[in-house]
Order: C-alpha cells, then structure tokens, then sequence
C-alpha cells in the first residue's frame, strides 16, 4: 500500500508527467475573482436568508450541531457539507461563546454566511485545477488548459461559486472522483479505487443526484480491469475482475464512508427522513410528460440549457469537438468513456425525474468543455497558416464568455433591490404597514420595518382587508404564478396606486434569455432569474 501511495504522489507531482503552465494559474485567478465578486450579495439578511435560492442557511447548520446531526436530524440536501460548514463555523461559536467577539445574532449571521460562501469560492477554483488534471489524462495539456477555461467562464458556475448551495460543492467532489476514476482506467492502482470510492460517496453525500453520474462507473472499471488483467497476465477471468483486492477495497471504503457520514448507528430515523424526502420530491410534478413527445421536448430544453451555459459559440465548439473525436476515438479513447457519464446522469436522474433545470446540466458541460478544449487546441495548432487570425479569433471567443460571465457578477452588484431598499427608507414611515408578497428570495429586504407582513399567495380581498399602506412584489414572479391577481392590482388605481416600479440596467448584461417571457413561461429555467428583479410598490390611496 505505501509503495501504491508513494507512487501515485509521485505520478501526480512529477514535474515532466504533470507541469502546471503559468496559464493555469492565471485561470485560477481570474476564475477565483469571478467568483468571489458579489460574495455579499442579499447580505446582511434580516430574515436569516440570502437571496439564493436552496441556500444551506447558518441557521440550519447550527441546528444540526446543536442536535449533533443525530437523534432524528434530517434536512433537505445530504449531511456532508453541514459538516464541513460546521468545521468552519467552530472557531467562530467558540470565540462568541466566550464572549471574545461578542457580535450580535445579525452580524453574526452574516459571518456565517460569507464563511459558507467563501468555502464555494475555494471549491470552485480547485474545481476549475482538476478539469485541467483530468484533461491532462484524457487529453493534452493544451486541450486540458482550454477545458478548465470554458468551466470557469459560464454564469451558472460564477453564479454557484459564490452562494452557499450545494452545487460547487457536490461538482468539486464528482470532478475528484472523475480524476481518480481516470487514473483507475489507466493504471489501476488500488489506491486509487480507495480515492474514486471515497470521492464518488463524498459527491453523493453532498447532493443525492450525484448518484447518477457513477451508475454505469462499475461495469467501466470492471471490464477495464479484465482487459488490463487479461493483457499483463494472459489468465484471468470475470470473477477475478469482480472480486479481488482493488474492487473489494473500493466497496468496502465507499460502504463505511456511507454509514459514518449519513451517521445510520445515532441517525437512522433522519436517514429515513431524508431518503423519504428526496425520493417524494422525485414524485413530484413533471415538467415533461413520460412519453415519446415529453422526452423529446425534454431533450430540446436540454440543449437549450447547455446554450445557455456554455454562449452559443462555446457551444457549437464543443460539440464540433466531439464530432473531430469521433475521428480520432482511438487516440483518445478514455476520452469517450468519460463521456459516458453524461448520458448515464441523464437517463438515471433528468429523465426520472421529468424536470429539466439549467443547474442539472452543470456535470454535463463540464465533460462537454474537454471536446471543447480538444476542438480549440486542433484549431490553433493543425498547421502554421493564419496562425495571428487564429489566435485572435480565440482571444475574442474567451473575451466574450468572460465578459457573459462578468455579467452575473455586474447584475448581482447592481441588484434593484439595494435601489428599492434606499427608497423604502427614505419613502416610507417607520409605522406605517407593508406587504410583501411572495418568496423572501424573491423580494426586498426588509430593513427595520415592524409593520410588515410576507405572505406568498394572496387573493386581491386579502390584500384589501389587510389595510396595508403599502404592497411589494417581484412582478415577474407575481405575474406568472397569479396572473389574475396581477391584473387586479395593476387595474384598480383607486385602492393602490403605483408610486415605483424598478429593475436597474447595468452595464453589463449578456443573459437576456434567463429572464420570465411575459407569457409567465420560462425560455431557459434557472435560478439566475432571481437576480435583479423588478419591483414594483404600490401605495394604499386616501379614502380606499
């Protein structure tokens, strides 16, 4: 085992077998200020929530260490990353607890909380390190550069790299197992069994539709494993290939990995909880019908997704990258087995479920963006000619996906709702009522005011009943999930009237797509929409 270990430090640290070019670290960079702009956003919170949606809020974590995560504890996502939140929160409760800083429960809200978030903003960046580890393997370095580059330019992964969801967090997981499970195709080291295990659960562990990426990652290792046992030792069988030190110490660390962090001895009542949980939010309502028609629409919005993640030229380089592997599949063969997990994910997770969300894409065009870099490292170096236009050509492909990035950072700095929040101060009397109507994610925050109500979908007479001077809401949201609602609002001026209707123009915003059409349908689904919303305040009239 130590000779194992001391050879797999050593393929990894060998300068020759695995350079880091000045151009990575430069990725790493920019990838790690894309992502940390904006960090603060919807912060401080008053109601103990950011405007993310899906947030693993402070308060939740430190309601798991207050019941040790056991005794019936249970939550939405998977408990791994409320332990490594909680790692990160100790010191802080130590030092409150010992009055040594001694904040108030807001401010230290809003510790936790850029804590929670900057530990996304690391994840995200060694992220970005690994693509270009795993593109090393699969690939060439040059591919592998250009691969880590079109996963650090895309707005949902900006977006997600600094909110406290679990997206980075199960990604940065998938992509570590990803590299060891390439490694294991290679060489198969047992140690490296012992690390895809580990990982592969860790990702698992983190948010529960991982598991569909590492559905058909056993059969793969298994046949590889015959094949290679078969080439160096001439007699082997199938059995040997299921059966023997490397795969029984995979399952064996991924098993014990499994009970110790879903913690079955103390928690096995939130362990069942939780699993009832997930799989009723798999029942839920379908977006598309399980049919022939349903799965094709399905598919569509699949790659009107991966358009929308990746910009249209990245995109169609990517998939001219996969058609240019398909020539040349035998000199990049574990190239196309990486790929597999694509479809895998999709059939045991997106077409189960019947939802189709931009953020469930973000394992796919991650494996996308290695045929990206290979199509780009072809293009610049298949011969000599135009070499300056070349290059030129890909300095603006990557100007453009980085400032489509910069957008979700410009957007986020320059949110409506910071404009909207001045108003209310200087607008609106301390004692006069407000009602917010619909998710806190989705609405202003409310800054002081103790005469306000949130309430998420109300009818217009109970608005009217309410008395409150004052209505706020996000219309988008409220016109596309209670139209009628809208309309009565809008067209009856003589019980409230419209003193402000707000949405800032930034300078910067390429996502036109991610926004609500007026028809209430969404033409690209994600939770990019709940950047910059427009908010409209409407005020009680005299006499009404």
């Amino acid at each position: 085992m130590k000779k194992l270990i001391n050879l797999s430090i050593t393929d990894f640290l060998h300068e020759e077998a695995r350079p880091f070019p000045k151009a990575l670290f430069l990725i790493l960079i920019l990838s790690f200020v894309l992502n940390i702009i904006g960090i603060n956003w919807g912060l401080p919170s008053p109601s103990s929530r950011g405007w993310a949606a899906d947030e693993i809020t402070p308060v939740s974590v430190l309601n798991g260490m207050e019941m040790k995560f056991s005794n019936g504890w249970t939550a939405r996502f998977p408990p791994l990353h409320f332990y490594t939140l909680s790692l990160f929160y100790l010191p802080v409760c130590s030092l409150d607890a010992l009055n040594i800083i001694n904040l108030p429960d807001s401010l230290l809200n809003t510790v936790f909380f850029i804590i929670s978030r900057l530990i996304s903003v690391f994840m995200g960046t060694v992220l970005v390190f690994m693509v270009y580890l795993c593109g090393c393997e699969i690939t060439d370095k040059r591919s592998a550069l250009f691969a880590s580059l079109i996963t650090a330019l895309t707005p949902p992964f900006v977006y997600y790299s600094k909110t406290s969801n679990t997206d980075i967090p199960y990604l940065f997981w998938f992509i570590l197992a990803l590299y060891f499970f390439i490694r294991i195709l290679k060489y198969h080291h047992t140690f490296d069994y012992i690390l895809f295990a580990a990982a592969a659960v860790f990702s698992i562990c983190t948010k529960d539709q991982a598991y569909a990426l590492f559905v058909l990652t056993p059969f793969i290792i298994i046949i590889s494993l015959f094949r290679h046992n078969k080439a160096h030792y001439k007699k082997t069988t199938w059995l040997k290939s299921v059966f023997n030190r490397k795969t029984l110490s995979a399952l064996i660390t991924g098993t014990s990995l499994f009970v110790i962090i879903y913690n079955l001895v103390f928690n096995l009542q939130g362990f069942k909880r939780h699993f009832s949980l997930i799989t009723g939010a798999a029942r839920g309502v379908r977006i598309f019908s399980n049919d022939i028609l349903g799965h094709s629409r399905m598919l569509w919005q699949t790659v009107k997704h991966l358009n929308f993640i990746l910009s249209f030229p990245v995109f169609v380089i990517c998939i001219l990258g996969f058609l240019y592997a398909l020539t040349r599949k035998k000199k990049n063969p574990l190239l196309f087995i990486v790929f597999l997990l694509a479809p895998s994910y999709y059939i045991f997770f997106i077409s189960v479920l019947g939802r189709n969300y931009v953020r469930y894409l973000l394992p796919v065009y991650i494996i996308l963006s290695f045929f990206g870099g290979l199509c780009l490292s072809y293009f610049l170096h298949s011969s000599r000619r135009f070499k300056f236009i070349k290059y030129l050509l890909v300095i603006l492909l990557f100007v453009n996906s980085a400032a489509y990035s910069l957008s979700v950072d410009v957007i986020m700095v320059n949110d409506s709702r910071y404009y909207v929040e001045q108003w209310m101060e200087q607008h609106i009397k301390q004692d006069e009522s407000i009602l917010f109507i619909g998710f806190l994610n989705f609405l202003p925050r409310n800054k002081g005011f103790t005469h306000a109500r949130y309430i998420l979908r109300p009818s217009y007479n109970q608005i009217i009943k309410s008395k409150a001077h004052y209505i706020v809401f996000n219309s988008d949201l409220v016109k596309s999930k209670t139209p009628v609602l809208y309309k009565k609002i809008i067209d009856n001026e003589d019980e409230y009237k419209l003193v402000l209707r707000y949405k800032s123009s930034p300078w910067l915003d390429l996502l036109p797509e991610h926004q609500i059409r007026e028809d209430g349908n969404k033409t690209i689904i994600t939770n990019l929409n709940l950047i910059n919303p427009e908010i409209m305040i409407f005020q009680k009239q005299e006499g009404s």
